[in-house]
C-alpha cells in the first residue's frame, strides 16, 4: 500500500479555554482529493489551519510526506511543499497580479520564475488580461482563481483549499473547481473545505464530515450519499432541484 502523504492521529486543537478538535485522526493518499465537510463551526478551518502550521495543536501528530510538522511553524510547512489557501482570498490585494504571482515564486530559482508564472496564467488566462490590475480590484471570482493560481504556481505536493467557492456564483465556482481538477491531473493532491457539498463529493475520492470538531463519518466519497448528509449537514445540504424539462407546462398539483 501506498504510505499517505498527510497523516493526522488524534489532533486536539485549543483556543485558551475553548476546545475546538477533539482527536480527529485523518490520511490522504498521494495524488487523491479529500473533501472535508461539516456545518459551520464545525472545526474545518480549525483543521486547516492547524495542519498547515498556523495553529499549534494541543495533542496528536499531523505527517506530511513522511516528515512529523506538528510544532513547525507554517512557513517552513509551505517550504515542504504544503500549500493552504485560507478561507478570504489569501492574495495582496494591494500588488498587481503580477506581483502577486512574482511572490508567489520568490523561492523558485531564478530561472525557473518565468516559467512557473507563465502555468499559472495559463490556468487562468483572464489573469494574464489583468496583469497590471490591483488584486484588490479583481471580482471575488478573479480574486480566488489568483490565490488559486498563486498556490499552484509554487508546485506543492499537497494543497489544502478552505471554502474556495464562498460567495461566488455557481459559474465562476465551476471555473474554480476546474482549476483544482486541473491540479489533481498534474498528480497534485488535495484536502478540499467546500460549502457546495455534491460538488465538492463528486471531485473527492475520500470525505470526512465533522461535527463538533470530531470527526462523525468517514468513508469512500461515493459513499457519502443524501442519508449520510441529511443526518450530519442537515436538509440544507439537500441537492439542488433538477429542472423540469422546458416543454413541459406545469399545472396543478
Amino acid at each position: 500500500m501506498t504510505a499517505p502523504i498527510l497523516d493526522v492521529v488524534s489532533l486536539d486543537v485549543r483556543y485558551g479555554q475553548s476546545q475546538a478538535l477533539f482527536g480527529v485522526s485523518l490520511s490522504v493518499a498521494p495524488g487523491t482529493v479529500l473533501a472535508v465537510l461539516g456545518a459551520n463551526g464545525a472545526g474545518k478551518s480549525t483543521l486547516a489551519r492547524a495542519v498547515s502550521g498556523l495553529v499549534r495543536p494541543a495533542a496528536g501528530t499531523v505527517t506530511f510526506d513522511g516528515r512529523d510538522i506538528s510544532r513547525l511553524p507554517a512557513h517552513r510547512v509551505r517550504k515542504l511543499g504544503l500549500t493552504y489557501i485560507p478561507e478570504g482570498r489569501g492574495i495582496f490585494p494591494g500588488l498587481s497580479v503580477i506581483d502577486n504571482l512574482r511572490m508567489a515564486v520568490a523561492q523558485e530559482r531564478r530561472a525557473d520564475r518565468p516559467q512557473a508564472i507563465d502555468r499559472a496564467i495559463e490556468r487562468f488566462p483572464v489573469l494574464g488580461d489583468r496583469r497590471t490590475q490591483r488584486a484588490g480590484s479583481l471580482s471575488g471570482g478573479e480574486q480566488q482563481m489568483l490565490a488559486l493560481a498563486r498556490a499552484l504556481a509554487e508546485s506543492p505536493k499537497l494543497v489544502i483549499a478552505d471554502e474556495m467557492s464562498l460567495g461566488l456564483a455557481p459559474l465562476v465556482t465551476e471555473s474554480v473547481f476546474e482549476g483544482l481538477e486541473a491540479a489533481r491531473q498534474e498528480g497534485i493532491t488535495i484536502v478540499l473545505s467546500e460549502q457546495f457539498v455534491h460538488r465538492a463529493l463528486a471531485m473527492a475520492d475520500h470525505c470526512v464530515i465533522l461535527t463538533r470538531g470530531q470527526v462523525g463519518w468517514s468513508g469512500p466519497a461515493a459513499e457519502a450519499g443524501q442519508e449520510v448528509i441529511d443526518r450530519y449537514l442537515g436538509e440544507a445540504e439537500a441537492p439542488p432541484p433538477t429542472p423540469a424539462p422546458a416543454a413541459v407546462t406545469a399545472g396543478p398539483p
